[in-house]
C-alpha cells in the first residue's frame, strides 16, 4: 500500500549516431571565472554586491567568494564606502541610509583573499524616468505541444521621460501571489487520528519569486522619448499564480549605453538558449576587469541606475480557463488507513463534507508551504 507520494527515479538513455565530427568546445575556460552582480540606484534599499565563481558548462552551480574586501568611490576618489560581507559571497553596505545621488559617478574596487585586484568601469547615475501606468491583459498563445491554448495575463508598461536624449532602459520584475493547498487539514494520523484545531492553518500561502526574463529597450530610434504598450512577463495559467491574487513590481532602471549593451546581449542570448555556441557566455564582457591582467574575462556587471518602481495588483483573472494540477482525493486508501506501517506517518487527512475522510497522493495537498510560500503575507500585501 502506497500512503505517500514517493519520488520518481528516471533514468534516461542518449544515443547519438553521426557521420559529422562534432564539435567538443574547451569547456575550461568557463570554469573558475569571477562573476560580478551589483547594482546601485538612487533607491534607499541596501546596495548589494554578490561575487562568485562560474562553474562548467555541464555543472551549474554558485561557488561563492568569501573574505573579499569591496568599496565604492566617486569620480574623483574622494568618497569611499565599505562593504560588509553578510553571506558567503554576499556583500553589502551596512549604512542603510547610503545611496546614489543622480548625476555622480561612482566605481566598484575588489581585492580577493588571493590578491587579484579588479575594478569597475566608472558609471554614472542617470536620472530615473516616470512610470506611467503598468496593466495586465487576458491573452492567450498557441505552444507547440499543447493540447489547448496557453491562456493568462500579459503584463506592458508605459513610461516617458523628460529629457529629449535616447535614454536607455532595463526592467526587472518581481512577482507574488496567492493562492491555496486544495485540502484542509483536518486529521493527523500517528495510529490514530489526531484532530487538527484549525484545518485551515497551511492552505494559505504568498510566493515572492525574481521574473527571470530580461527586459530592455532604448528610445534612440523615437522622435518622442515615450514608451507605449511595452510587453514585461506573461503570467499564464499553467500555475497557481493567478488562481487568486497576483501583484507584480516593475522596476524600471535607466541605465548606460554600455550597460544597455550588455543587459540586452544577456536578453538575446537567453532566448536563443536552443543554440548554445550561437552566442557563448564568455564573449559577453561586463563593464569590470582584472587591472593586472586585463585579459581576464570577467562575468557579470556593475549597474548603476536610476530607478522607478511601480506595484499593481490583480485578481483572479474572469474569463480564463486555468490548467494547474488540483489534487484528487483517495477515499478508498484511507479506509485501509489503520494497517499502514509507522514508517508513513504521519499521514493527513481532510474532512471533505458530505464525502468523508479522503487522503491524497502528497503532502502538498495540504501544506502550501511545500509549494514554496510562506503562511505569512508580506507587508506590502493588499487584500
Amino acid at each position: 500500500m502506497q500512503i505517500k507520494k514517493l519520488p520518481l527515479i528516471l533514468l534516461m538513455l542518449w544515443v547519438t549516431t553521426s557521420c559529422i565530427d562534432k564539435y567538443r568546445p574547451d569547456i575550461d575556460k568557463y570554469e573558475n571565472l569571477l562573476v560580478v552582480d551589483g547594482l546601485l540606484t538612487n533607491n534607499d534599499e541596501p546596495v548589494v554586491v554578490k561575487l562568485s565563481l562560474s562553474s562548467s558548462l555541464n555543472r551549474s552551480e554558485i561557488i561563492p567568494v568569501t573574505r573579499a574586501n569591496l568599496n565604492l568611490s566617486s569620480q574623483f576618489g574622494d568618497s569611499f564606502v565599505y562593504f560588509t560581507e553578510t553571506t558567503p559571497g554576499t556583500y553589502e553596505i551596512l549604512d542603510h541610509s547610503f545611496k546614489g545621488e543622480i548625476g555622480q559617478w561612482y566605481k566598484l574596487d575588489i581585492k580577493l583573499h588571493d590578491g587579484r585586484h579588479y575594478a569597475s568601469d566608472l558609471c554614472q547615475l542617470a536620472a530615473p524616468s516616470p512610470i506611467d501606468s503598468v496593466y495586465g491583459v487576458n491573452e492567450s498563445q498557441e505552444i507547440s505541444g499543447y493540447n489547448h491554448n496557453l491562456e493568462g495575463v500579459q503584463f506592458y508598461v508605459n513610461n516617458h521621460s523628460n529629457l529629449a536624449d535616447t535614454n536607455y532602459y532595463l526592467w526587472r520584475c518581481v512577482q507574488t501571489y496567492k493562492y491555496k493547498a486544495s485540502f484542509s487539514l483536518d486529521y493527523i494520523w500517528v495510529g490514530y487520528p489526531i484532530t487538527v484545531g484549525n484545518p485551515d492553518s497551511l492552505r494559505t500561502c504568498w510566493r515572492t519569486k525574481q521574473v527571470d526574463e530580461i527586459f530592455t529597450y532604448s528610445t534612440k530610434n523615437l522622435s518622442t522619448p515615450i514608451i507605449t504598450h511595452f510587453p514585461l512577463n506573461y503570467a499564464s495559467t499553467e500555475t497557481k499564480m493567478l488562481s487568486i491574487r497576483y501583484s507584480l513590481l516593475v522596476n524600471q532602471l535607466t541605465i548606460s549605453q554600455s550597460a544597455f549593451n550588455f543587459w540586452d546581449a544577456l536578453r538575446q542570448q537567453n532566448i536563443e538558449q536552443a543554440s548554445l555556441y550561437a552566442r557563448q557566455p564568455i564573449q559577453i564582457r561586463g563593464n569590470v576587469h582584472n587591472l593586472d591582467n586585463a585579459d581576464e574575462p570577467v562575468l557579470g556587471y556593475f549597474t548603476v541606475a536610476g530607478i522607478t518602481k511601480k506595484r499593481i495588483f490583480l485578481n483572479r483573472p474572469l474569463n480564463l480557463q486555468f490548467y494547474y494540477d488540483v489534487c484528487v482525493p483517495d477515499f478508498e486508501t484511507v479506509t485501509k488507513i489503520g494497517a499502514s506501517p509507522p514508517i508513513f506517518w504521519p499521514i493527513f487527512i481532510t474532512d471533505i463534507p458530505g464525502k468523508g475522510w479522503a487522503m491524497a497522493s502528497s503532502d502538498v495537498c495540504f501544506d502550501c508551504r511545500l509549494e514554496g510560500g510562506s503562511l505569512t503575507p508580506p507587508d506590502f500585501w493588499e487584500n
